[in-house]
Order: structure tokens, then sequence, then C-alpha cells
């Protein structure tokens, strides 16, 4: 019985279903004040969490963990100092990963919208120890950098935020920044991984890191569903004209490789995590 902190690299070591109880018998939530606790996550990680939070929160609250398939993935594929950003950073549980990972030699950007949300990701980080190379930017990114954009984030569910208007939900409307990765790839200079979950504005995200993709392409993993967004079959289109392949990553954590007509056909209604990368191997 697995009573220890892991450290990512054991994520893999472990069998699915054995790694999954070997985190829940490290859980733990401690109320902090009105609508926030302290939660342990991944055996290794304090995390601020709203208790209001149907979506994302609770579930971590009892698990302690979240897309354990993700997790295993990103725990084999990132490195020791590479440089990283986690756009939809939401609260920051792979924000937290990525930078044990990378270390002190790397650098993570979390990008995040919802200032609320962004506030208690950077609390995250600081209580953790991570500040020192990770970066939280309350910013929506977009095709260009703009001055700003509605940004919508419904009760109860704030991972599934995104920018537009609430169309009838209830929820709470706000401007918000926007910038795109462009500019911050010439801030922070070049990028190895990037992981994108914008619930819909991946196709304009994209449109806007035209100068990374065409100099430096970094390892991206990308949330697809057919369904969101205006043209699904460009952005396919334009990402395989860079990266010549894609695969998805499986409820097992492996790739399987897969054609963009199959992404677009097969259960087109699906969130569906894409794998892009110029690594031959």
């Amino acid at each position: 019985m697995i009573m220890y902190d892991l450290y990512p690299c054991q994520f893999e070591t472990l069998a699915r279903v054995e790694l999954e109880a070997a985190i829940q018998r490290r859980t733990q939530v401690v109320p902090i004040a009105s609508d926030m606790v302290l939660a342990r996550v991944l055996t290794r990680y304090k995390m601020f969490l709203r208790t209001s939070d149907l979506g994302f929160g609770c579930h971590v609250m009892m698990d302690g963990y979240w897309e354990i398939w993700l997790t295993r993935f990103l725990a084999r594929t990132l490195r020791p100092g590479m440089r990283v950003i986690d756009v939809g950073a939401n609260f920051g549980y792979y924000t937290m990963l990525m930078a044990d990972i990378v270390g002190s030699a790397g650098a993570v950007i979390a990008v995040e919208p919802n200032p609320d949300t962004a506030e208690l990701l950077l609390r995250s980080v600081q209580l953790n120890g991570y500040a020192g190379h990770t970066a939280v930017l309350q910013t929506a990114l977009g095709a260009e950098d703009a001055a700003s954009a509605q940004f919508f984030a419904p009760d109860g569910e704030p991972k599934n935020a995104a920018i537009g208007g609430a169309h009838g939900r209830a929820g709470q409307e706000m401007t918000v920044p926007v910038t795109c990765l462009d500019k911050i790839a010439g801030r922070w200079g070049p990028i190895d991984f990037i992981k994108i979950d914008a619930e819909g504005s991946e196709e304009a995200i994209i449109a806007g890191m035209g100068s990374v993709l065409a100099n430096s392409p970094p390892a991206m993993v990308l949330e697809f569903n057919a369904h969101r967004g205006n043209d699904p079959r460009g952005l396919l289109s334009r990402l395989l004209a860079v990266y010549g392949k894609v695969a998805e990553i499986g409820f097992d954590s492996a790739l399987v490789p897969v054609t963009a007509d199959t992404l677009l056909t097969s259960c087109p209604g699906e969130d569906r995590l894409l794998y892009f990368s110029l690594d031959r191997g």
C-alpha cells in the first residue's frame, strides 16, 4: 500500500488503477475560507480550489487527480529545463505538474483569463515554491494582440469559461485583456511545449502563433472538438502543414495516429486530446 508522495517519473511505473488508488489515499482537503479549500493533488501539490466548482474542483477534491491519461502523458513527455505554456490553465492542475517537471532550469507560463481563477492559480504557484520559474498571465489569447474581449464564466463550471456572451446561461460576464502567443513567445523566448485547452478559441489562438509555428514549432497538446469553432478542417490543415501528422492521446495515455477526416467525422461532438510534434521517432 503506497502512502508516500509520488514523483511524476513514477506515474508510468504503476498501472493506471494502482496509480489512481495511490493518489486517492493521499488526497486531503482543508477548508480555508468561504467557498475555498486547500487540496492535496497528485500526492505532492497543494492547490487552492473553489467548493462551488462542480465541473473540476469537486472531482479533484475527491480523487486528487484529473484526466489521468493526460497526466501520465505529460509526466513522460516533459523534461527538466523545458520552456512550456499552459493555455487555459484553470486552477493550475497541469501548471503544477509542469513546473515540478521542468524545474528551476525551465520555465512555465500559465495563461488564464478568468481573474478569480488566475488569482487562486497564482497563490498555488507561490505556495508550492514554483514562483521563481512560473509566470501567471491573466489574459485571453486570440489571433492578435487586441485590447480586450467579452468573457463569460458559467456558474459552477469555471473550466468551461470562454470568450463570448452568456447566451441565456447563468454566470458572470466580464471584460478581459487579450494577447497572442506570438507576443508571449517574443517576450519569453523559444517554447518547447504548449498545451491548449480554450473552449472554442483554439482557431484564433493558432492564428495568433504564426511566427512560432514558422520559426520553431513546439510540441503541442490541443483539445479539439469538431463542433466548436468556425473552420475545424482549416485548423487541422494548418497544423498538419507544419507538423505533418497528428496523434490522439488515448485513455491509456498512449498515442494513436489519426487522420483529419476521422477527427471530423467520427464522434465529432466529443472533446479529443491531440498531439502534434516534429519528433519523427
